[in-house]
């Protein structure tokens, strides 16, 4: 899976990842924009292995079992049946025991998952759980770091991706004995709302937002994430994406007949995807799973002919691929791949 979100993703940067505290527990408190694809990206870079709290529909079947294997484990919500969230309390068990032991634990603070570029409000889950956890183990430091996974394009392949680590919240510092409980969740709440917002392209809704979208999309990826930031804030229209040349179209028509089985089975499996969100995770799973096989099958197809001939055109199919994703990336958010 590491491997392919190198070839995925056309660049990754990461900032500010010297803040993260050396011991401690630790809650990592990412935005969720991009279906399964965020926790992996951060537990990738983090280094540790990071026990990540998932939404519990996602769970079932052979993705119980891949999931649990990946250290994901399920939180259930009001909408998955309200006898279901006293499961909660062991997996909220296991979370304080981790943190104690000093080990990391990967929450979507937003509570849910969208399309947004900007932050969504703030739940108390990971709040809570971080004070709950120090009043546990007093001993322990238990921080909250805020975390922006910044997209240049969430739903198609060779976007570039800025991982930014923000200013860790030490919790022992809101716990306050005059004050009642629910106030200093909300304190800390409300400072991990400022912090993680900093670790954003796009901290805010505001009426420039479909504006900026076109702005991103149009970015090579040498950016670094202050020159974004500040580029955002000046714009002022909608940039439209250029139309393709006839070279481009042509190396994008090449890309689609030598990889057609390929891009014929994965867009069936989006068509039956309703969430936008999960457009990225499909993408990566078939590219990782089905082009390597479909690319040996074409060298089984064409060694007819020989050895060199059949290398050549899987050497065409590869590279004219990529060749039309960045064209289909010009035109910006398509569905199908």
């Amino acid at each position: 899976m590491q491997i392919g979100f190198y070839f995925y993703f056309k660049k990754i940067k990461v900032y500010g990842k010297e803040k993260l505290p050396k011991k401690g527990g630790v809650i990592l408190s990412p935005n969720h924009q991009n279906g399964v694809i965020d926790p992996f990206i951060v537990g990738v870079d983090y280094g540790d292995e990071i026990t990540s709290l998932t939404r519990a529909d996602i769970f079932g079947g052979l993705l119980h079992k891949a999931f649990t294997a990946m250290k994901m484990i399920p939180v259930y919500r009001i909408r998955d049946g309200y006898n279901s969230l006293k499961n909660n309390d062991s997996i909220f068990d296991l979370c304080y025991s981790l943190l104690g032991k000093g080990k990391p634990v990967q929450i979507f603070s937003e509570g849910r998952q969208h399309e947004n570029y900007y932050l969504m409000p703030i739940s108390k889950g990971s709040s809570r759980m971080a004070l709950t956890a120090q009043k546990m183990f007093p001993k322990q430091n238990i921080y909250i770091i805020p975390i922006g996974i910044n997209y240049s394009n969430r739903r198609n392949p060779l976007a570039f991706i800025h991982l930014v680590y923000g200013d860790p919240i030490k919790i022992k510092e809101f716990i306050d004995k005059d004050l009642p409980e629910v106030k200093q969740i909300n304190n800390i709440r409300d400072e991990l709302t400022i912090r993680m917002k900093k670790c954003l392209w796009l901290p805010e809704k505001n009426e420039q937002n479909k504006n900026q979208h076109s702005h991103i999309n149009n970015l090579s990826g040498n950016e670094s994430f202050d020159e974004i930031r500040n580029s955002l804030n000046m714009v002022s229209g909608y940039k439209e994406s250029r139309e393709l040349n006839k070279i481009e179209k042509i190396f994008s028509f090449a890309g689609y007949l030598l990889n057609l089985p390929f891009l014929l089975i994965t867009n069936k499996v989006l068509s039956k995807i309703d969430d936008v969100v999960y457009y990225g995770t499909i993408k990566l799973v078939c590219g990782i799973f089905l082009l390597p096989l479909w690319w040996a099958i074409l060298i089984l197809i064409t060694n007819f002919m020989n050895i060199q001939y059949s290398l050549i055109i899987v050497l065409a199919s590869i590279i004219t691929l990529y060749i039309r994703q960045i064209n289909r990336n010009i035109i910006y958010n398509s569905k199908k791949l």
